[in-house]
């Protein structure tokens, strides 16, 4: 199970970065609002300004591109890295899934500080559901890590 885990790691992230690709063209999963010169307006995201009359949009992060880059774009070439010029999944089958959950969980975190969250849902321990989520991935990849380097594994090494 664990070496065709490491291997399915490999093209993991590559859905990840067209899935954020597709969630940018279609207008969701939008970020906060901003006034970066690169912000976005996404016409889903406006709202009806009963003082003004009239339906507002404003301009917010591409949060989308953001998680494309860094969950999609760089964790693929991470996960490529290690699978293609290191031996890790062939001495410690396992590891290199464990190192992917926590390096998504990670970098989820951390671009999730851009994302807007969701609507009628609220926040876990001041975490968004993304971030609060992402500490049992960072467990799982953990277990993943730690089986990896279990001595009943050691015959695999032979």
């Amino acid at each position: 199970f664990v070496k065709i885990a490491d291997i399915a790691a490999t093209i993991g992230p590559a859905g990840v970065f067209f899935g954020r690709l597709a969630n940018f063209i279609n207008g969701e999963l939008w970020g906060k609002v901003t006034d970066v010169p690169w912000a976005f307006l996404f016409p889903k995201s406006g709202y009806y300004s009963q003082i003004l009359g009239q339906y507002m949009i404003e301009p917010r992060h591409p949060s989308q591109l953001y998680a494309a880059g860094l969950e999609g774009l760089l964790l693929f070439l991470y996960v490529q890295f290690r699978f293609w010029f290191t031996n890790v999944s062939r001495r410690r089958p396992g590891r290199l899934v464990g190192e992917l959950f926590i390096g998504y969980a990670l970098v989820r975190i951390f671009g999730e500080i851009y994302r807007e969250p969701d609507r009628g849902i609220d926040l876990i321990l001041g975490l968004s559901r993304g971030q609060f989520y992402s500490i049992f991935m960072i467990f799982i990849g953990g277990l993943f890590i730690y089986n990896s380097s279990s001595k009943r594994h050691q015959h695999y090494q032979k």
